[in-house]
């Protein structure tokens, strides 16, 4: 089965050179010369490799890898160019910082004889997971849960505590390893898995937190659900099934909507989750700030929690602009009397300045990284409120398998 390819340059020979190249190593090859036929054509970015030209006149490589970025692709990238290795370091750095798969970089003189270099791995690494083994992970049960811790950002005497997780969903795959979200997410969307993968995400989250009642911890636990979730016929019929068989307290569940733009119709999702609210979750409204969120939805559903994007928090300390934009939505939230979340803290000054700002909540690496729920217990027994930024880095580092 051959590999789909993109190569990304304005060259027409940089262009041919590389088809010929990606063809001999197995790959089926498209090509494009700029954002703008990428806008027209969506459909060359369903690919697995992309090799992308640093310099593409009026554009450059860190408009596509904001592209690549919005659309959450999951394609492999080689940055290809004529340009020093200075460059090279600060756009793979930009890559990586908005968690692309960035392979590397390859000068261009090099292609000929460099190319197989950065494509043996490729060839070794298991193939994309299917729908039907996404389904057969479902039925036995290769889905577990790693917990993000989230404090108390409020200045006083609970500053720097945890007063919940998110839980975010990871495949135990027998042949490939730990999978993230990114990988299989769409493949369940693709494959009407959706739901079944939420029901069985907020099972297990409503597991662990009677194992951690039972343990005396009062945590509360955040869920992210899609669109699908709202729309799914008998959907509060088999939450009461599940809260009942659980005996979950609702009080301590967070809903995280993070398909807004999927909410076709406003009035029916009102009624949804109005009828959840009212059964005591609290619901939050992800990735605000972003097109996948908007005022109008933040105006007429139910929301009582607002989580600020994390391409806004992890350059507060940097950007202006980011500042600017996140300090806003944190007035906004305060204004509306809602909880307000910041998600991607990556440093000590971003933290500090959520803090100045009057953020409510927040989450990042800086804190912790998501752990298996073992592994948070350990970092809880050991967490000091006093030094949230700073304590048990050996913890740390033992969740990032996770």
């Amino acid at each position: 089965m051959l590999s789909d390819a993109l190569i990304i340059d304005d060259d027409c020979n940089v262009q041919l050179l590389g088809r010929m190249l990606l063809r001999q190593h197995g790959y089926q090859v498209m090509t494009a010369s700029s954002l703008g036929e990428l806008v027209r054509q969506p459909d060359l970015l369903n690919v697995e490799l992309i090799l992308l030209d640093i310099d593409l006149g009026e554009f450059t490589s860190f408009d596509i890898l904001e592209y690549l970025y919005d659309l959450r692709l999951n394609a492999s990238i080689l940055l290809i160019s004529s340009c020093t290795e200075e460059t090279a370091a600060h756009a793979l750095a930009a890559g990586e910082a908005k968690g692309l798969k960035m392979l590397g970089f390859l000068s261009k003189s090099k292609l000929l004889t460099g190319l197989t270099t950065f494509l043996g791995p490729l060839k070794k690494a298991p193939k994309a997971p299917t729908g039907d083994e996404l389904a057969k992970a479902i039925r036995e049960q290769q889905l577990f849960l790693a917990f993000q811790p989230q404090i108390n950002l409020q200045q006083g005497t609970q500053q720097g505590q945890v007063i919940g997780v998110e839980a975010l969903v990871r495949w135990q795959d027998p042949q490939r390893g730990v999978l993230y979200p990114d990988s299989f997410i769409p493949l369940a969307e693709q494959n009407g898995l959706i739901l079944p993968l939420t029901w069985y995400v907020i099972e297990l989250a409503m597991k662990q937190q009677a194992q951690w009642r039972s343990q005396g911890w009062d945590l509360n636990i955040s869920i992210n659900i899609p669109a699908a979730f709202i729309q799914a016929e008998g959907v509060l019929e088999v939450f009461d099934q599940l809260t009942q068989e659980h005996q979950a307290v609702l009080s301590k569940i967070t809903l995280e909507l993070t398909e807004t733009a999927g909410v076709e119709c406003l009035s029916y999702a009102c009624y949804v989750l109005k009828a959840l609210r009212q059964r005591g979750c609290k619901l939050a409204l992800d990735d605000f700030g972003t097109g996948h969120s908007s005022l109008t939805q933040l105006y007429r559903l139910p929301f009582s929690e607002l989580k600020i994007d994390r391409s806004f928090v992890s350059l507060i300390d940097q950007d202006q602009e980011a500042l600017v934009i996140t300090e806003s939505i944190i007035d906004l939230g305060k204004r509306l009397g809602l909880t307000v979340v910041a998600e991607g803290i990556e440093k000590p000054t971003q933290y500090t300045l959520l803090v100045e700002a009057g953020c409510t909540v927040g989450q990042g690496y800086s804190i912790a990284h998501p752990l298996t729920a073992d592994a948070f217990n350990a970092w809880l027994r050991e967490y000091s409120p006093s030094a949230p930024m700073t304590h048990q880095t050996s913890i740390l580092s033992c969740s990032k398998a996770c």
